[in-house]
């Protein structure tokens, strides 16, 4: 892989200061200091970022805030050279005892009268302060870097549904947790960071549940298999859904309902194009199962927003005003859930171009 640009994203990010009037920006969300300062690192390095706090000035450069645990972890691994230690051991050098009291001294210091946070639990006295999305808003646009190393992980998760298919068609009498366990292994030996998520195995009744917990049913031939999992390679994610058929074949019950949720799919992802909403993405996919009565069994949204972490801006939701732009990298997973029998569900992981879309996950979605 390539090199993240950071001191473009701090320039971004700077802009946006001096357009409202802002002195500061600090940010404690994870994903976002990832962002700003480590996106090599996968949210589940503990902790999640290395940093507890990035604060991004109006002037002058970035500062990271680091606890005494962390900071060799920190000098080698971040992009922020300005560091700022806390911790409360009086043996260990350090700037301060607390974060919040490195911040207040930070602000004092600086003489910031107007600051902007994306979560913050510390409080200034005397200094304006509003909480912002600036930063999720300039993530949702993915530049070549990004790109490069989404469809990294994307190779490897498309590699482990075509090994999990032949599990399932030919895994009468394994266990849901079995299966699981076999998919983390297979993913684990092709180097990622980590899974995404819990990897799900939802089989016959299970399928009903969207997000299921792995247990020790039984698959039985003829039942769908929903399987949803993804991967963090080099920081950046994947997430991708195929159900399928133990035994290589089902029933016509099945099967419509199968080919319903897969046009239903086609349908939304069609829609995909710069300036579209999220909502016309959700509808379009949503009143097609309308027409054949399956809509009421379609109890999620369209799909999200993916990148650092597996669920982010924008989303395709039947109420979202989000606008798709050129470079996001979203999802399209319909699926219908019929409560008692079982479920179907498609995900794919899809690249927003200027006038339609690209769908970055390669495995198969035929039925058989």
């Amino acid at each position: 892989m390539g090199s993240i640009d950071y001191r473009r994203r701090w320039r971004a990010v700077k802009r946006f200061l001096s357009n409202n009037n802002y002195d500061a920006y600090l940010v404690s969300r994870p994903a976002n200091i990832r962002w700003l300062s480590d996106s090599n690192s996968s949210p589940g390095s503990p902790p999640s970022a290395s940093l507890a706090y990035v604060i991004i000035p109006k002037k002058g450069k970035p500062i990271g805030l680091s606890s005494t645990l962390e900071q060799e972890r920190v000098r080698k691994f971040n992009a922020i050279s300005n560091l700022k230690i806390f911790g409360p051991y009086e043996d260990l050098s350090r700037d301060a005892i607390s974060s919040d009291i490195a911040l207040k001294n930070l602000a004092k210091e600086n003489a910031w009268s107007s600051i902007c946070f994306d979560t913050l639990s510390t409080k200034f006295r005397g200094i304006k302060s509003k909480q912002v999305a600036e930063i999720e808003k300039l993530r949702m646009v993915k530049d070549q870097e990004e790109l490069k190393r989404i469809k990294s992980s994307i190779s490897v998760s498309d590699k482990a549904q075509r090994f999990t298919r032949h599990l399932i068609e030919c895994g009468e009498g394994l266990t849901e947790k079995e299966v699981a366990s076999e998919i983390d292994y297979f993913m684990r030996r092709k180097n990622i960071q980590e899974n995404s998520f819990g990897t799900i195995v939802a089989s016959g009744y299970n399928s009903a549940f969207p997000h299921h917990n792995n247990s020790n049913k039984r698959l039985k031939n003829g039942e769908p298999v929903i399987c949803d999992f993804g991967v963090f390679m080099n920081g950046y994610c994947s997430d991708i859904t195929r159900t399928y058929f133990v035994g290589g074949e089902t029933t016509d019950y099945w099967k419509k309902r199968y080919n319903a949720v897969l046009e239903a799919q086609q349908r939304s992802f069609n829609r995909v194009s710069n300036g579209q909403s999220g909502h016309d993405v959700d509808s379009a996919g949503r009143d097609y199962l309308r027409k054949l009565d399956f809509a009421k069994y379609f109890v999620h949204g369209t799909g999200h927003g993916f990148g650092l972490e597996i669920h982010e801006s924008p989303s395709m939701t039947f109420k979202s005003k989000d606008i798709l732009r050129k470079n996001m990298t979203i999802t399209i997973e319909p699926g219908i859930y019929i409560p008692k029998k079982g479920g179907i569900r498609i995900e794919d992981d899809i690249l927003v171009t200027k006038d339609h879309a690209i769908t970055l996950t390669k495995a198969a979605r035929n039925l058989f």
